[in-house]
């Protein structure tokens, strides 16, 4: 039986939950069969908590924390990291920042160190500002050529329309080349505070001695600015909209996307098992329907996307533009099947065993481990272990998933199409 594997039968007991004095919260896992660690502080602060005229702030920040701290230059952070064979990197998402590394289980405490002091000090000097404001907008029109990328964006804003979430996560050039210090000071100062921050750490450690160590680590890290009563304001139903822009690709690039429910709902599970019937994977009815019986696209594919209080469930294809008008028939037809008729018990079974080995494949990797908890901690307050989310997955049945289809009915779904630009031939 599935739920019997040893890789995660004792994961409850192996993982462990410490809240410091200031409000820290540690988490560990202990994976006895590995040299490594991977280790992750995360901050409960992403895209959604900035204001419109400062958008991107969160990921500014992240950039620049490891641009200096009070004690080490950019290089010398780097060349720290790396002196212990570690690798260190950081990313920001909607709702999170995240600082983390890699490294042997006999450098825990020295490169857990070396991220606490990139999250504890950080310099924000006003040279180190602009280098990674120029950085960040270079960024911002890598993106821009990218046309998935940039289509996902514009789908986003469809959704979310004025709410925070709606805004790309790095920013657009026009709110970095605004964003000054003051701002980036006082963004860091009212979310990067104790009771915002988890410890996260999977490996072959022990958490007394991670425990005891972060207290030392940790000690005096507060904030002179009074204790900080988030508030994430959830976005309303949008209606839905359908754009078109000429762009200068090559290809039609498609998004279709809707709101659904998110992390703390009860359907999120179906949901992970719809996507996967939809669109993720070479069985799902949209690659077997619009790539390999229709040839209409090389890439098509549906996503997910569950954020604390809601979340998005969108369809990407990349296609010629004289295709465009039998893909939308070919996806109408296929939602369409799907919210008349239940999948058979075949196909569920398959879907469902294709979600549940995506979550235990993800337990060989310690980074994965590290992101789980840490996300489990932030979203919901507690650490839901892979076998209560196995057995979640098991319950879901053709009727859930029928009732997730219904989700994506025509009066419900907006739309973004980019349609090559037509340009003039000029003779020479």
């Amino acid at each position: 039986m599935i739920y019997t594997h040893p890789l995660y039968e004792n994961q409850t007991e192996s993982v462990q939950t410490t809240t410091l004095q200031n409000g820290i919260r540690i988490m560990t896992e202990h994976v006895p069969t590995v040299e490594s660690v991977a280790i992750g502080i995360w901050v409960n602060a992403g895209t959604r908590d900035e204001q419109n005229e400062t958008a991107g702030i969160a990921h500014f920040i992240e950039h620049l924390l490891f641009r200096r701290t009070t004690k080490r230059s950019s290089s010398a952070l780097a060349t720290a990291f790396e002196d212990l064979g570690a690798y260190a990197n950081a990313f920001t998402t909607k709702e999170h920042t995240c600082v983390y590394a890699r490294s042997l289980k006999q450098y825990t405490r020295q490169t857990l160190s070396l991220l606490a002091e990139v999250i504890k000090y950080p310099v924000f000097h006003l040279k180190d500002i602009e280098k990674e404001r120029s950085v960040i907008i270079e960024e911002i029109k890598t993106y821009e050529e990218d046309p998935e990328e940039l289509i996902f964006d514009e789908g986003e804003l469809l959704l979310f329309g004025k709410h925070p979430l709606g805004k790309p996560i790095a920013g657009t050039v026009e709110s970095i080349s605004s964003i000054q210090r003051d701002q980036i000071l006082g963004f860091y100062n009212h979310h990067y505070r104790p009771e915002q921050i988890v410890v996260s750490i999977a490996g072959n450690i022990h958490h007394e001695s991670i425990v005891e160590y972060c207290i030392k680590l940790f000690e005096g890290f507060t904030t002179a600015y009074p204790t900080n009563k988030k508030r994430r304001i959830k976005p309303h139903t949008i209606k839905p909209k359908n754009i078109t822009f000429e762009r200068d690709f090559q290809q039609s690039h498609i998004f279709f996307g809707t709101l659904t429910p998110g992390v703390k709902s009860q359907e999120r599970y179906a949901l992970a098992v719809f996507n996967t019937l939809l669109g993720d994977g070479m069985s799902s009815r949209l690659y077997q329907k619009v790539r390999e019986k229709s040839g209409l696209a090389y890439s098509i594919y549906s996503t997910l996307q569950l954020l604390s209080d809601c979340g998005t469930l969108a369809i990407y294809v990349g296609l010629d533009k004289k295709n465009v008008q039998k893909l939308k028939d070919v996806v109408q037809e296929t939602l369409l099947n799907l919210q008349t008729e239940l999948c058979s018990p075949k196909e569920l079974r398959r879907m469902k065993l294709q979600v549940s080995s995506g979550i235990v494949m993800s337990l060989e990797s310690m980074e994965a481990r590290m992101t789980a908890m840490a996300k489990s901690m932030l979203e919901n307050n507690s650490y839901e272990d892979v076998n209560t989310s196995l057995q979640y997955v098991e319950k879901v049945q053709a009727e859930d998933i029928q009732q997730c289809a219904n989700l994506l009915i025509p009066d419900k779904l907006s739309s973004v199409i980019f349609y090559p630009e037509v340009l003039q031939a000029t003779r020479r």
